[in-house]
């Protein structure tokens, strides 16, 4: 498999013929069945970092969200893209799967276990939040019609750094910088304004009661597009939930420092039993 930092060009997925249509992907390893959810700006490509130093331990696979991709498009509520999930989960697995959700895949992961929960071992929410609740009936706000509009009317490279730039904090090394713009830069305009709208409209604060699977939430202290103020309603309402906060990382952790967001990962997913808290430099542990 092609490390993507650096590398230029996408890696070539495998696809599946599911119900709404094609689903692109990536896997890799062997072990523990984890199934990662990237965020917005991503795509399967966001989490190389993973794929590769994780492959002793776990069975691995990263979508290509709806829209996303070679994937086809989905429908644009939450619940539409974790059917999707599942019909995924059920044709790649025939065991349960822990599933590692960031930001926007962090909404649909909650979904997922609400809507399947007997096809979820435990969660990782990853710098994401219960969604913003906006009325179908309304429009999406100025943030997210500002970013389609760019998507629409800017070069690739520009778009991809723009969302870049939101993502990292400043100082972040260029390697990082760049790989992140590079991944955002492949988004294409039918996914990105999808998934924007199933976040907008989306409030999962219902559900998040009836998670049952052990959940671990991850936020950075450095994260501008979901600080620890939005998770909140994950840390009370979530009924078996661990918290670690990673330090001086913003909203791409598994890429600005994937060796510790591997650990911190793995140490939840692959122990017996769940720990009351993961400590180490740089995690802050909430019970």
């Amino acid at each position: 498999m092609n490390d993507v930092l650096g590398s230029g060009r996408p890696t070539p997925r495998d696809r599946v013929r599911l119900d709404h249509g094609w689903l692109s992907f990536l896997d890799g390893g062997r072990g523990e069945p984890v199934l990662f959810l990237h965020g917005l700006n991503g795509n399967a490509s966001s989490w190389q970092g993973q794929l590769q130093a994780l492959a002793p331990q776990m069975k691995m696979m990263a979508w290509d969200a709806p829209g996303y991709g070679n994937s086809d498009v989905a429908g644009d509520s939450v619940a539409e893209l974790a059917w999707v999930a599942i019909d995924f989960i059920r044709h790649a697995s025939p065991v349960p799967v822990s599933i590692v959700g960031h930001s926007m895949g962090g909404l649909v992961a909650m979904k997922i276990a609400t809507l399947a929960p007997d096809l979820v071992n435990r969660l990782v929410l990853s710098c994401t939040h219960a969604g913003h609740g906006l009325s179908r009936d309304g429009g999406a706000d100025e943030r997210y019609r500002r970013r389609l509009a760019e998507l629409r009317d800017l070069p690739p490279e520009v778009y991809g750094e723009r969302r870049a730039k939101g993502m990292l904090p400043a100082g972040t090394a260029g390697e990082v910088f760049n790989t992140v713009a590079q991944i955002a830069a492949e988004s294409r305009a039918e996914g990105v304004a999808a998934a924007a709208w199933a976040i907008q409209t989306a409030d999962l604060t219902p559900d998040l009661k009836r998670i049952r699977a052990p959940t671990l939430v991850i936020t950075c202290d450095q994260d501008k597009v979901a600080p620890l103020t939005k998770a909140q309603p994950l840390l009370q309402m979530i009924p078996n939930v661990r918290h670690v906060q990673l330090a001086g990382l913003g909203h791409a952790p598994y890429i600005e420092d994937a060796p510790q967001y591997n650990a911190v990962i793995s140490d939840f997913l692959l122990l017996d039993n769940v720990r009351a808290g993961v400590t180490g430099s740089g995690q802050s542990p909430t019970d």
